[in-house]
Order: C-alpha cells, then structure tokens, then sequence
C-alpha cells in the first residue's frame, strides 16, 4: 500500500502544531509556573502579551466543568473530519493542511486536559479571550475548511472566480 505525499503532509503538519503548542506551553509554564494566573508579559505593544490561564471549558471557556464531555466531543470532531479526508483519492492542498491544522490542536488541547485538567492559554491579544498555538492551529483550519468547501465543487478542487459550481 502506497501512501500518498498528501497524508504525510498531514501527519507532519499535525506533528509540529502539537510539539509547538506544547513546547510553548511547557516553556510559559516552566519560567511562571503552573496557576500564574496573575502573571502578564507586555510584547510591545500594550494589547499584546503573554498572560497565563486556564481554560476549563471550550472556544472562550464556555462550558466550563464539562471537560470530560469536552474532551469525548473532541475526539469524535476530529475523527469525523479525518474520515472524511482519508475517503478523498486525491485531497486538494488546502484540504490536507487544514485537516492537519484541526486534528493538531485538538490533540494538543486534548493532552492539555489529559495532563492538568484543563487546557493552558498564554496569549492575550486586546479585549479577545486568551488562547495558544493549538486554539490558532483549530481556527485557522476550520477557517480554511469553510473557505475550501465553499469554493470548490464535488472533486475537491478550488474553482476560478466566476466560475459555476457543478
């Protein structure tokens, strides 16, 4: 069986989203130490910093307290999502990059409430709630799969501007 450059693409992809999200998370919480809730690290600019919290619920801490039910939900999304992209022949690239972009912030976070209870966010931009590197991986990917899916047609494929949907 021949796999194909595409699914090693995505495994790659998925790969560094976890180790960077917890690289960077192992890092904030080793200088501050885990609960430095009151800790923040001005970048520059006044509404960017590092700002350590915890997340025990999802997107914005909704749903705090169900973390098991988080976690299970999870992990039935990103099994659905790669499902649906092992079933492609030939997955397009925005396909293979958001697909790796979702499942490796969901196993990111998902070793976050494995490992602590909750998921560690550090990034505080402006009025926004806090976030890290895998919440900005799921974004962006889910960003991604709507755009493509709402420009392509039935094979996957992105169409011109202009162009009519089959």
């Amino acid at each position: 069986m021949r796999v194909s450059s595409h699914r090693v693409w995505s495994v790659a992809i998925a790969a560094l989203i976890v180790v960077l999200d917890q690289v960077t998370k192992w890092w904030l919480t080793s200088a501050t130490g885990l609960g430095a809730s009151r800790l923040r690290i001005p970048l520059g600019a006044p509404w960017l910093a590092l700002e350590y919290s915890e997340n025990r619920g999802v997107a914005f801490g909704l749903f705090a307290g169900a973390a098991p039910h988080v976690a299970l939900l999870a992990i039935a999304i990103v099994v659905v999502v790669l499902v649906q992209y092992l079933r492609e022949v030939r997955p397009a690239i925005w396909q293979t990059v958001a697909v790796a972009a979702v499942a490796g912030g969901a196993v990111g976070n998902l070793m976050d409430r494995i490992r602590v209870g909750y998921v560690v966010d550090f990034i505080s931009i402006g009025p926004w709630p806090n976030f890290n590197v895998a919440d900005s991986a799921i974004t962006l990917g889910v960003l991604l799969l709507a755009w493509g899916w709402w420009r392509t047609g039935n094979d996957g494929h992105l169409r011109q501007v202009g162009e009519e949907r089959a």
